[in-house]
């Protein structure tokens, strides 16, 4: 290839991976709300006003800017008459389409064609990026955030100037203001940069910014809401194992880059091996991957998994410099250095169709799994089947009362609801912050309920007291059945 063509690839290959990334995204597109997502848009997207979305902070679900960008979104869609629900999706996929699109240009640039496109068409080609892509949550915005400051920081690297600085700043707020874990990622922006600062003695003062300016605006940030922020923190909430939480995380990076790593791998010992003056930087590459560890054993609970994908384009960055290094190493032998492409092409195609089955074998079920392919990616989570049914039994003549389960995702429940002419309170479910239900026996007619399966449906059959019960429809991750005493 000459150098007009890789000149012509350098610009085509970036809107290819971003190409891939949409294409990888259209699969989750239509997937029903979940959750987080119902939480999101019912107490921080759609009901207050734009002013007030910053003050809403009881629980850390409101991802402050993510919301406010997404308030903003919605009202764009809501100038043009019946807009589908699955267009709600399409600010997260916007930001991932950019963020992949910035950082293939900066891998191709540092990693070459070969290392940089290869790495991010894996990445894009991903479950867990077409899911993240499409999550109403600013998991996505985040990752974005975190490739901005890399191009930022790497400015101050090359030549530190006021609007570096402040630009790199300016990112540091949107993305604590995102949700506060996103430190761990911008650290590990600094953390990336600090051979290349620590060599240059004049450059001190950069690198200390650098790992400096995420606290400071974490700090400022949150200052004004202090009181509710340091009381999200002590609600415990987060995954139910330290150990599933940390395979979940590191096992969802593997798999992604299953075909690839081994040589990532390689070329990393290469580098530290050959080169005594990069041992600096191969350590600061090992510690950027350690980063999250804390945050699974320090605190009261374990932290979702989830919480560090904005770290993934620092990870990504740091195996394509090893990916680099490999293949420089194995110049003098194509095959050698065409594996990596082969083996990552394959492990890509089993991906698309046997996805959920590696999942399974890695993590259990899709709720054990926060990354790969969670549960409410999977056909098996369907809120709008369970609504219909409810549906079909009113329209018959029925006046059931039908009680959802929190392990039954009751908010995807109650959104599907509301979007139908059920009778108000036809579904109940215990609500954050209000009293928990007691008591069902005041209905008389025929009680359901909605649960998350069969030991949930046991356990909600022992609370209320019902001792009978008939399936009326079992999905994967929840079931409607009809219950008596």
């Amino acid at each position: 290839m000459d150098n007009a063509q890789k000149k012509a690839w350098r610009r085509r290959l970036p809107f290819c991976v971003t190409l891939l990334l949409l294409l990888s995204s259209f699969t989750y597109l239509f997937r029903p709300f979940w959750f987080d997502e119902v939480l999101t848009l019912d107490n921080f997207v759609m009901r207050p006003p734009l002013s007030r979305i910053y003050f809403l902070y009881e629980i850390p679900n409101n991802h402050i800017i993510f919301s406010m960008l997404e308030k903003l979104w919605i009202d764009f869609l809501a100038l043009f008459l019946n807009t589908p629900f699955f267009l709600f999706r399409g600010l997260s996929v916007l930001a991932g389409a950019l963020a992949l699109f910035l950082l293939a240009k900066r891998m191709i640039r540092s990693c070459g064609l070969y290392g940089g496109g290869l790495l991010c068409a894996a990445f894009a080609a991903s479950s867990a990026c077409g899911i993240f892509a499409t999550g109403i949550r600013g998991y996505m915005l985040g990752f974005l955030f975190t490739v901005l400051a890399l191009l930022f920081a790497e400015k101050i690297v090359k030549r530190p100037s006021p609007p570096g600085f402040l630009g790199f700043f300016l990112i540091c707020i949107l993305s604590v203001g995102t949700t506060p874990t996103n430190l761990a990622a911008l650290e590990a922006v600094a953390l990336f940069h600090a051979p290349a600062l620590w060599k240059r003695k004049r450059r001190l003062r950069s690198l200390l910014y650098l790992f400096a300016a995420p606290v400071l605006a974490l700090v400022l940030f949150y200052a004004p809401i202090r009181g509710k922020f340091l009381q999200c923190l002590q609600l415990g909430e987060g995954w139910f194992s330290a150990g599933s939480a940390v395979w979940n995380l590191y096992a969802s990076f593997a798999l992604i880059f299953a075909g690839s790593l081994p040589f990532c791998i390689a070329g990393f010992f290469h580098l530290r091996k050959k080169y005594p003056r990069l041992r600096l930087m191969c350590i600061a590459g090992f510690l950027l991957f350690l980063l999250p560890l804390p945050a699974f054993f320090v605190f009261k609970a374990p932290a979702f998994p989830r919480v560090f994908f904005p770290l993934f384009p620092v990870w990504i960055l740091t195996a394509g410099y090893a990916l680099c290094a490999y293949l420089k190493m194995t110049k003098r032998s194509p095959a050698l250095k065409t594996l990596p492409l082969f083996l990552q092409i394959l492990c890509a195609a089993l991906l698309v169709n046997t996805v959920s089955h590696a999942g399974d074998a890695l993590f259990g079920s899709g709720r054990n799994d926060d990354i790969t392919l969670p549960y409410y990616a999977r056909s098996g989570f369907d809120p709008q089947k369970v609504v219909s049914l409810i549906q079909e039994r009113v329209h018959a003549g029925e006046r059931p009362l039908v009680f959802a389960s929190f392990d039954s995702d009751y908010p995807s429940v109650l959104f599907y609801v509301s979007c139908t002419d059920l009778p108000e309170n036809t579904v109940i479910a215990d609500l954050p912050n209000r009293p928990k239900i007691t008591r069902l026996d005041f209905h008389t007619g025929k009680c359901y309920l909605v649960t998350g399966g069969k030991n949930d449906l046991e356990q909600t059959m022992r609370r209320f007291g019902f001792t009978v019960s008939e399936p009326v429809w079992t999905g994967t991750f929840q079931r409607l059945d009809q219950v008596v005493k």
